[in-house]
């Protein structure tokens, strides 16, 4: 049986951190799909990001797909 403390500080900041996180994610998704309209490469787009190439082909799928 798990017993841990609750620790409400400790689960305000791990919320934050996850939320940040979510953002940054979203923010370069929506990157990716605006340097793929304007031309950019998938390479281009994944080294300037810092997401693998398959992420990168995954996003501009669906944006094709719209």
């Amino acid at each position: 049986m798990l017993c841990a403390k609750y620790d409400y500080k400790m689960d305000i900041a791990v919320k934050q951190e996850e939320a940040f996180e979510d953002g940054v994610q979203h923010k370069a998704i929506e990157d990716a799909k605006s340097f793929y309209a304007n031309g950019a490469s998938i390479e281009l787009i994944s080294k300037s990001l810092g997401m693998s190439i398959e992420q990168v082909q995954e996003i501009v799928r669906d944006v094709s797909a719209k």
